[in-house]
């Protein structure tokens, strides 16, 4: 027989679960003032802004802004720290899930045994996506199925902290932080899920099994994430778009997960409330929550830095060899957006490894035409 709805019970699971949530608003105002709310500060984040809504690259203009740094009597750290704000921010995911980075050396100890498990799932995908080419032939397909073409643009934050050789830096770990949500959220869906399906007493088993799902989630993600860095770009020319691969490719996860997360936690609480105990039942939806953070965190820490460039780097050796996509400017000045091919995307990386640019403000307002004179558009074939 059905039971009745436990409302007092309820009311408790709810607002255990939207402890998170109290948490992170304050956090969330406190970041503020840790990346600096200064008038120095200000100015040199102004400057950096600039440069990032005229579409150029913040690396560009390494030499100009380490100038203004010292003209603003800006530590390096914070200098850095707040270009990684401005390139990669942080939003409310970040702030709901940053209470777990307090006892992450902690509870790494106790993620030690999912993350052991997981390295040779990590290899074996690794093989699969990038090794046997299944991630760029996807793409290709994609290319093909939906009409569109397959650009190269540079990132703004394209070569940002490369040259820096602390990779313990405060900037460093916000970089690897911002992509943290995307797959810590897996985690807890992938728990969902199961409990969901199976419905067993003991959910030990539960996390168990939704932990190998997490782990193939997660790395599936993760790899392809970190090859996308390679600023590849949709142009679809009938609806007058430039979407990131990346972007888009989130854009079509984000929806299903969230959609499937609150029907999941919706479905699972009410009927905890009738049948079971629901505060019991948030407080292991927090404790998955977070030892999934603590995973994810581990797992863009530890593959970012032993694997990262070299997934990058690979993806761009083969994106170049199938694809051979074409590198363009998108660069704003005074009001004019401008759109100029430059040079293949091969030739692009390999000019700026060989010779970076190294442009000033005053180059910057002369956009677009401050670098013509160092990068030569390929012939037209028509021609």
């Amino acid at each position: 027989m059905e039971g009745t709805l436990n409302f007092a019970d309820l009311a408790w699971a709810l607002g255990l679960l939207l402890l998170p949530v109290l948490f992170a608003l304050p956090l969330r105002v406190g970041w503020r003032f840790i990346v600096g709310r200064t008038h120095e500060d200000n100015t040199y984040r102004n400057h950096v802004r600039r440069i990032i809504h005229a579409g150029m690259q913040v690396e560009h203009f390494r030499d100009e802004l380490d100038d203004m740094a010292r003209h603003l009597r800006l530590a390096n750290r914070k200098s850095r720290l707040i270009e990684a704000d401005l390139l990669y921010p942080l939003r409310m995911p970040h702030f709901l899930l940053a209470p777990a980075l307090l006892v992450l050396p902690l509870a790494f100890f106790l993620a030690l045994p999912v993350m052991i498990i997981g390295l040779p799932i990590l290899i074996i995908l690794e093989h699969i996506l990038i090794k046997r080419r299944v991630l760029i032939n996807t793409l290709k397909l994609l290319e093909d199925w939906f009409h569109m073409q397959i650009i190269h643009i540079p990132s703004p934050a394209r070569g940002h902290g490369s040259n820096v050789s602390n990779v313990s830096e405060f900037s460093q770990h916000l970089t690897r932080f911002h992509k943290v949500p995307r797959g810590v959220f897996l985690g807890l869906f992938a728990w969902l899920i199961v409990h969901w399906l199976l419905q067993l007493d003991d959910w030990w088993i539960e996390i168990i099994i939704s932990s190998l799902l997490y782990i193939v989630l997660l790395g599936t993600i993760g790899i392809i994430s970190t090859a996308l860095e390679s600023d590849l770009v949709l142009a679809d020319l009938g609806n007058a778009k430039l979407i990131p691969i990346e972007t888009w490719l989130e854009s079509m996860v984000k929806p299903l997960v969230g959609v499937g997360l609150f029907f999941l936690l919706t479905r699972d609480l009410l009927l905890e409330a009738r049948l079971g105990n629901p505060v019991l039942f948030a407080a292991t939806v927090l404790v998955v929550l977070y030892g999934a953070t603590v995973v994810g965190v581990s797992f863009q820490w530890g593959y970012a830095m032993l694997r990262g460039s070299t997934v990058r780097e690979r993806f761009e050796e083969q994106a170049i060899e199938l694809i051979d996509p074409q590198s363009y400017d998108l660069t704003r000045s005074k009001g004019r957006i401008a759109f100029n091919i430059r040079m293949s995307m091969g030739e692009r990386i390999e000019f700026n490894r060989r010779s970076p640019s190294n442009l000033s403000f005053a180059d910057l307002e002369n956009m677009p035409q401050a670098n013509k004179g160092n990068l030569e558009p390929p012939k037209n074939p028509l021609k």
